[in-house]
């Protein structure tokens, strides 16, 4: 017969059909060792081409580096079916997906799309926040229900925001801790996957490379202890404060695009910012040939693992800049 919770009318299966590269392993202990159902949402507006479950995958596995998506369930208000909003059944619950780091075996992920800092809790999604638990409550999948700010190692995680209490009632409302200091890795961690942007304090990848400059960003381990809170605004600008000229550094970067075949003075900056940073260009001849080129991708591998093109633009100028500032330029 299956699951009750399978049963729901609004409830669509979309397992196998997302993006992914690989599968998740499946729990130890199976089904029955979820204790807690873990209640996340998206941090996109809801009037955002990107706030879906495709969009989420993508950046999950492209972005995290995650097999599948991250949550076995996903509560989209944008599509409303006889009044509830559809449930989309993600990845099997059978499987540990990435979500709570350390806690992913027991813990069940559940997310809500939408940024409730701006948008507001429909009744539609309401009702099926409340016959989704109803359901899996029933069907003796989890034993309590917990916002991510709630799990071990993530109450300083502004999430979730919205209030659960006027749909079923059973989430407290606590209000998150000040980001901590440090933060220690857990399961499937990421620097991207830990900067998302929702703590008070809004840290982002550059943040991270600039306070940790001794850490491999495409080799975090469990266990290893990482500066969280100290990289508060250690890349990206407080806002009042005025931006720096790109003249004043050591390095300058050039703005635009860069690839292989062009010349002149600004592909001369990017070779001087690779050398010093290790990835050796070749000479610091202006010429943006093989060597450079190389150089790049090298760079991209470890700094930008879904951006390796060999291309110079917008987004290795960011990363480019953190890893100087990181090591004293």
């Amino acid at each position: 017969m299956g699951y009750k919770f399978e049963r729901l009318p609004q409830l669509i299966d979309m397992r196998g059909k997302l993006p992914h590269k690989g599968q998740y392993n499946m729990r130890n202990g199976g089904v029955k060792a979820i204790t807690t159902r873990v209640w996340h949402h998206s941090l996109t507006k809801l009037n955002l081409k990107g706030s879906n479950v495709h969009a989420f995958a993508d950046y999950h596995v492209r972005t995290n580096g995650w097999p599948e998506i991250g949550y076995a369930l996903v509560i989209d208000p944008n599509k409303v079916i006889n009044g509830r909003a559809a449930i989309y059944y993600c990845v099997d619950i059978a499987k540990k997906s990435y979500h709570v780091g350390n806690s992913n075996n027991f813990s069940l992920g559940i997310c809500v799309i939408g940024d409730y800092r701006y948008d507001k809790l429909s009744e539609p999604a309401m009702r099926s926040i409340a016959e989704l638990h109803d359901a899996l409550a029933a069907d003796g999948i989890g034993k309590e229900d917990k916002s991510h700010n709630e799990m071990p190692g993530y109450a300083w995680k502004q999430c979730c925001i919205y209030d659960y209490e006027k749909a079923i009632g059973f989430l407290k409302g606590k209000k998150p801790e000040a980001l901590p200091a440090t933060y220690k890795v857990q399961e499937g961690d990421t620097l991207w996957s830990i900067a998302q942007k929702d703590g008070p304090d809004g840290i982002t990848v550059e943040d991270l490379i600039v306070a940790n400059p001794g850490i491999n960003p495409r080799g975090l381990k469990v266990g290893q202890v990482i500066n969280l809170g100290k990289a508060q605004y250690a890349f990206t600008r407080k806002p009042d404060e005025p931006k720096k000229p790109q003249s004043s550094y050591r390095f300058p970067l050039p703005e635009g695009i860069l690839k292989k075949g062009d010349r002149g003075e600004k592909v001369k900056q990017l070779q001087r910012a690779l050398d010093a940073v290790y990835f050796r260009p070749g000479a610091i001849d202006g010429i943006y040939g093989a060597k450079t080129e190389d150089a790049v991708k090298r760079f991209q591998s470890v700094y930008l693992p879904y951006e390796v093109d060999g291309v110079y633009g917008p987004n290795t100028m960011e990363k480019l800049k953190a890893v100087l500032k990181s090591k004293g330029y």
